[in-house]
């Protein structure tokens, strides 16, 4: 669905065409393979050149509208499967079998896509305006600073309630009590307690935490006496979510004024998230999430417990679709709300711009 520049999904989010949506991690396209994905309501096929280069493009061959994404990769493109047209990475038909002479007009739709943080991104709109340098910085499972694992999971609701998820992190005490909360009523309860400040930036929303005297968890890396505990998180539009927690020794905030601590932490961890609206009323959660690589040797409990805690979002969220579904109500925001309402603003001010641009 569309609203000017927007892709309107069921659950009334706008998403703007004009920005790069995470459309895979760099290892989810290996060479020689042709990827199918829907972003935005439009079916792609992404696979690399024989430079290794990613390229994307529609998902429809022009000649009898036969799927790009059933044939192969051939010499830098792909090959139809249905009547043999082999198309090149620029979506130009560079071969018809028995045929000598190639319209003009036989090619396929591309889209700008490019390669950064371990992930590739694809743009749906103006490729004019596609400036590789909008892309979030990212950080990407690759990163040489953490030991994080990277996944990906497909949701059957509309990336706005996803969204609201990740946007308001109250929710912790309850859908991850058993996870990040780690089983203790007291982790749940400091962390609903936490202070907690939010400000705009220029394209999405910054939320810091900082929470005194949290009881020993294990996932807040095991620390025996428990910690002070500081998070930040930025989610930005179209939907990227960045978030670092690090934990210092207890004693190290002022219990009246609690914030970051200029010392030494113990023990960080980090995740980067992008939401991607695959159609109206699906899409795709991509995620990487792990400690420090000094702390290495703890990476593969943190991608279970991210695993476990990221598929209890989904469980919430789908379970929340189907009663939305159901009962045809709205939602109610509440005080907990005010960083899901500062950013539908930056949202609403982009989406602005950009059809006052267009």
């Amino acid at each position: 669905m569309q609203a000017g520049g927007a892709f309107i999904d069921a659950a009334g989010g706008q998403h703007p065409r004009n920005a790069w949506y995470m459309a895979g991690w760099d290892r989810d396209v290996p060479a020689g393979e042709v990827v199918a994905i829907t972003v935005l309501g439009q079916p792609l096929v992404l696979a690399r050149d024989d430079a290794g280069a990613v390229f994307a493009m529609e998902d429809r061959c022009p000649h009898r509208a036969a799927p790009l994404s059933r044939g192969k990769c051939e010499q830098g493109g792909v090959r139809c499967w249905y009547h043999g047209v082999r198309f090149a990475a620029d979506g130009r038909a560079v071969e018809v079998p028995g045929q000598d002479t190639i319209p003009p007009a036989l090619k396929v739709r591309t889209f700008p896509v490019v390669e950064r943080h371990a992930a590739i991104w694809v743009w749906l709109g103006d490729a004019a305006l596609a400036d590789p340098d909008r892309v979030v910085d990212f950080v990407g499972y690759r990163h040489p600073d953490w030991a994080m694992t990277p996944g990906r999971l497909d949701y059957v609701a509309p990336a706005r309630l996803i969204h609201d998820n990740l946007l308001d992190l109250s929710h912790i005490a309850y859908v991850h009590k058993d996870t990040f909360a780690g089983g203790s009523d007291a982790s749940a309860t400091g962390w609903l307690a936490a202070r907690m400040t939010t400000t705009t930036l220029p394209n999405g929303i910054a939320v810091e935490r900082a929470m005194g005297g949290m009881p020993p968890n294990p996932a807040g890396g095991s620390v025996a006496d428990g910690a002070d505990v500081w998070s930040r998180y930025e989610f930005t539009v179209p939907g990227t979510f960045i978030q670092t927690t690090e934990r210092y020794a207890p004693g190290s905030m002022d219990p009246a004024n609690p914030a970051r601590c200029p010392g030494q932490s113990l023990f960080d961890t980090f995740t980067c998230q992008a939401v991607t609206p695959l159609t109206a009323d699906t899409t795709c959660y991509f995620f990487a999430f792990g400690p420090r690589s000094a702390n290495a040797d703890r990476q593969d409990f943190f991608a279970d417990l991210g695993l476990r805690a990221f598929l209890e979002d989904k469980a919430m969220i789908e379970a929340q679709w189907r009663t939305l579904q159901a009962t045809h109500t709205g939602i109610m925001p509440l005080a907990m709300d005010q960083a899901v309402l500062k950013y539908e603003a930056v949202n609403k001010r982009l989406l602005k711009a950009e059809m006052e641009q267009a």
